[in-house]
């Protein structure tokens, strides 16, 4: 039976009721936004974290010295790697862009660290074709490939080294 068979008259929403679902339309295109990226950036920071490891064995390091990130990050940057300066600085601050979507979700922050990555990323990128394909990408896009950008550099450095250790 419908509403017409019932004979009940539909009334405009209130107000209060327009104010919700405009308030839950955003509040959920702001849950699939944050999601989106969480899973991006999460998932290529822990694909980084096993590169991270296997050059650190490389290297006679013991990752488990190395817990955070942050840790292994830095303590590759001092070592002569192959991979540059550069490259350890924009995964460095990639990783801020996830700490701050994991641990504090504070969308300003997060905007904020990825716009500082975004210029990173620029930075170390000669060709103006992919300069401009970084410029147009969204937050959760750049960080993601600045991330899988790191890992190639990391990829493979540690494969010459273990390559030239078995000579």
């Amino acid at each position: 039976m419908t509403i017409k068979e019932l004979n009940v008259e539909e009334s405009e929403p209130s107000e209060r009721e327009r104010l919700f679902g405009e308030t839950h339309k955003r509040s959920m295109e702001r849950v699939a936004r944050i999601n989106d990226m969480m899973q991006a950036v999460v998932k290529a920071q822990v694909a980084v974290e096993g590169f991270l490891i296997e050059m650190l064995e490389a290297h006679g390091k013991d990752p488990a010295h190395y817990f955070f990130t942050s840790k292994k990050i830095k303590a590759l940057r001092d070592i002569d790697t192959g991979v540059g300066r550069p490259i350890w600085d924009l995964l460095l601050q990639a990783s801020y862009v996830r700490n701050e979507l994991v641990h504090s979700l504070n969308e300003a922050k997060i905007k904020e660290e990825s716009d500082i990555t975004r210029e990173a990323y620029l930075a170390i990128t000669q060709n103006e074709l992919q300069k401009q394909s970084i410029r147009d990408m969204t937050d959760s896009q750049m960080v993601t490939s600045a991330i899988y950008h790191c890992i190639g550099h990391i990829l493979i450095a540690t494969d010459m080294l273990v390559a030239e250790k078995k000579k």
